[in-house]
């Protein structure tokens, strides 16, 4: 058994983050592949979209009332302002050009039945503010280079 340290460098720090991304990674593929088995394709992965957007509005309620603690209104400019997922350990140049998550789904060929997953990002706009509006433009689990939204906010 390791001793616990004290401190850990940037890189152990990524390291573990990585890590710990690729566990939820499988744990969501194994997931959402038994909901299909047990389910049927339809049912299960309608019962994992249901699932996803309660992740996402729960973390969107928790983001709102942070940026509220903050005296912020729940404005698009104020969204990043509260941390809601680690800044390290997704690698590539922006969060969009890697994800540890797609990386697992990719290994094991589901990226259509994970990519159910990603509406998340767009749950959690949805529950912070209605006044934001959003749609993917590109994933990487449908080819693309990266993961892009349009995101904006009726004033």
């Amino acid at each position: 058994m390791s001793r616990k340290k004290d401190t850990y460098t940037y890189d152990e720090c990524f390291e573990q983050v990585r890590t710990m991304a690729r566990l939820f990674g499988l744990m969501f593929y194994h997931f959402s592949n038994l909901a299909v088995e047990e389910m049927g394709e339809k049912k299960g992965k309608e019962f994992v979209a249901k699932v996803v957007k309660r992740f996402g509005l729960e973390r969107a309620k928790r983001v709102k009332a942070e940026v509220k603690k903050l005296g912020l209104k729940p404005t698009l400019e104020n969204y990043g302002k509260v941390l809601d997922l680690p800044r390290i350990g997704w690698g590539g140049s922006t969060r969009e050009t890697f994800c540890p998550f797609a990386e697992v789904w990719m290994e094991k060929g589901a990226e259509d039945l994970c990519k159910l997953y990603c509406d998340v990002d767009i749950w959690k706009f949805v529950g912070y503010s209605s006044k934001i509006k959003v749609k993917r433009l590109k994933s990487v689990l449908e080819g693309d280079s990266d993961c892009a939204y349009d995101v904006k906010e009726e004033k």
